[in-house]
């Protein structure tokens, strides 16, 4: 990561936190903007590098504070810091900026549209990300029974090991849900079970929102379709901890169809997500199974959970 980077990183950091702070003393039943601080705990896939050079991925825990103002037209800006934790203690591995709109509360529907750019560590131990943006995209129809749910997202960036070009990777998700409601006093419980089936173009490793059998997981390599991309097991080197490196392969000058795979129906995904509110407080937890249907991916389920607590002021 470049010093002009981490400068960024502070500014937005600074301004953040000042906005929240000043906003909190003047936070009302009818104020416009809403502020609120999370804390979310999930996998992410961390490389180990034995003495005899041998790499293998394993899942480490993720642990990520998110800061974020919202209007009451669903426009907000987040910021959010994520440190892996191990046996050695925490590694900060990105700063995540995101701003776009989101609407959880309406009636008839759901919908969220929000961008997010990652500002990655220099030295982590995660994979190879060569995309440090995402654009994200949500859809679900609330006035049936089965609810109608569809979601996106778009990761792109360069690529040091493709000659700098940019690149990109894309995944889809459709499928129902149904929401089952409890009021109990002041505390309000719900349980969204849902399928989902999943397609991506599978070329490189990013933090996808929708592809979580990726970003998520110690197994994903059996998911990417690009032999160039730098984290792969085709590739004639291995990334070592605390080199964001690119390889040294000369084959990897040729991209695998101009930056996007063509789409391929990785999996069923079976999701339960729990939400429990009381007063400002929320407590979720959200569980996944991915189900594999393509004998490309083998036929080992993956599992993906993620808990969050969340304070609005």
């Amino acid at each position: 990561m470049k010093l002009n980077h981490f400068t960024m990183k502070m500014i937005y950091t600074c301004l953040l936190c000042c906005t929240v702070y000043q906003l909190s003393y003047a936070q009302d039943s009818t104020s416009t903007w809403q502020p609120s601080i999370s804390v979310d705990a999930e996998p992410v896939p961390t490389l180990s590098v034995s003495r005899t050079n041998d790499t293998s991925y394993h899942n480490s825990l993720s642990i990520m504070g998110i800061f974020t103002i919202r209007h009451r037209s669903g426009f907000g800006i987040s910021y959010a810091p994520g440190f892996v934790c191990s046996s050695s203690g925490s590694q900060l591995y990105v700063q995540r900026l995101t701003l776009g709109f989101e609407q959880y509360d309406q009636p008839a529907c759901t919908w969220v549209a929000d961008y997010t750019h990652d500002f990655f560590a220099a030295h982590s131990s995660l994979p190879y990300i060569p995309l440090n943006n995402d654009g994200y995209a949500l859809f679900k129809y609330k006035k049936w029974f089965l609810q109608p749910v569809m979601e996106t997202d778009i990761g792109w960036g360069k690529d040091s090991a493709m000659q700098g070009k940019t690149n990109y990777d894309l995944n889809f998700a459709a499928g129902i849900a149904h929401a089952f409601h409890w009021q109990l006093g002041q505390t309000t419980c719900s349980l969204t079970p849902s399928v989902l089936a999943n397609m991506g173009t599978d070329s490189y490793f990013f933090l996808s929102r929708v592809a979580k059998y990726i970003s998520h997981n110690k197994g994903f390599i059996k998911y990417l379709k690009n032999p160039h991309y730098a984290g792969s097991k085709l590739t004639s080197t291995a990334r070592h901890p605390g080199n964001n490196f690119s390889i040294q392969d000369s084959s990897a000058t040729t991209q695998v169809s101009s930056g996007i795979n063509r789409m391929q129906f990785n999996n069923i995904a079976a999701e339960t997500e729990v939400n429990l509110s009381w007063l400002s407080w929320t407590l979720r937890a959200d569980v996944e199974a991915f189900i594999p249907v393509s004998a490309a991916t083998g036929n080992s389920i993956s599992a993906y959970w993620s808990l969050t607590c969340e304070y609005d002021f």
